[in-house]
C-alpha cells in the first residue's frame, strides 16, 4: 500500500480510538458527579445568585437573599429521590434530618419551610409539571443559632414500588426567609444508612 492512502486511514483510527476514550472518561466522570448530586431542579424566586452553593458541601459559599420574591416563597431545592432502584424494585430510602447552617460568622434567619414531595415523572413525557404534596411545614424563629437538625419523622414510610414512578417522589425543602437579607451556607439531607 501507498503512503498516501496508509496515513490518512492511520489517522482516522487513531482519531477515532482518541474520541472514544475521551467521551468514555468523561462520561465516567459525570456518572460519579451525579452519584453525589443529581441534576434535580433548583429555582432562586428572589433572583439571587449563587443558589446551587447551598449544596456544594462546602461551608464558606454562601447564598445571601438580595431581594424579596413576589413568589410565596424564596427558593426550593429538589434534592434526592424517596427510592433508590436496586436492579429489580425501588428500595425506599429512610430520611433522618434536613441540616439548615447559617453563613460562616452570621446566624440562620427567621424562616418558614414547606417540605414537598414532588411528584416523580418524565415532564417531557407527561407534558405538565409535577404535583406537590405537602409533608409539613416547619416555622423557625429562633435567634442566634447557626446550625439546625429538623427531624424528617412526618414523612411517609415509603414502601417498596415496581413500577416508576408511582408513589415515588423528590424529597424538595421550599424556604421563605422571612427577613430582608438573610444568608445560608448549606442545607442537607441526612440519610439513614
Amino acid at each position: 500500500m501507498r503512503p498516501v492512502i496508509v496515513i490518512p486511514i492511520f489517522s482516522a483510527i487513531v482519531f477515532v480510538l482518541f474520541g472514544n476514550y475521551y467521551l468514555v472518561s468523561g462520561t465516567n466522570k459525570k456518572i460519579e458527579g451525579y452519584k453525589e448530586n443529581p441534576p434535580f431542579r433548583i429555582e432562586d424566586a428572589t433572583a439571587s445568585n449563587g443558589l446551587s452553593l447551598l449544596l456544594d458541601k462546602n461551608p464558606s459559599t454562601v447564598w445571601r437573599k438580595i431581594r424579596n420574591s413576589p413568589l410565596d416563597f424564596d427558593f426550593f431545592l429538589e434534592m434526592k429521590l424517596s427510592h433508590v432502584w436496586d436492579g429489580e424494585v425501588f428500595q425506599p430510602r429512610t430520611f433522618q434530618s434536613l441540616e439548615v447552617k447559617a453563613c460562616p460568622g452570621e446566624t440562620i434567619p427567621p424562616f418558614t419551610l414547606r417540605f414537598l414531595l414532588r411528584e416523580s415523572i418524565n415532564v417531557d413525557k407527561e407534558l405538565r409539571m409535577p404535583k406537590d404534596k405537602i409533608a409539613f411545614v416547619y416555622p423557625f424563629q429562633e435567634k442566634g443559632i447557626k446550625q439546625i437538625s429538623i427531624p424528617l419523622d412526618k414523612l411517609p414510610k415509603f414502601q417498596i414500588e415496581k413500577d416508576y414512578p408511582n408513589q415515588i417522589f423528590i424529597l424538595t425543602p421550599e424556604f421563605k426567609i422571612e427577613s430582608q437579607n438573610g444568608c445560608l451556607a448549606e442545607v442537607t439531607l441526612k440519610e439513614k444508612l
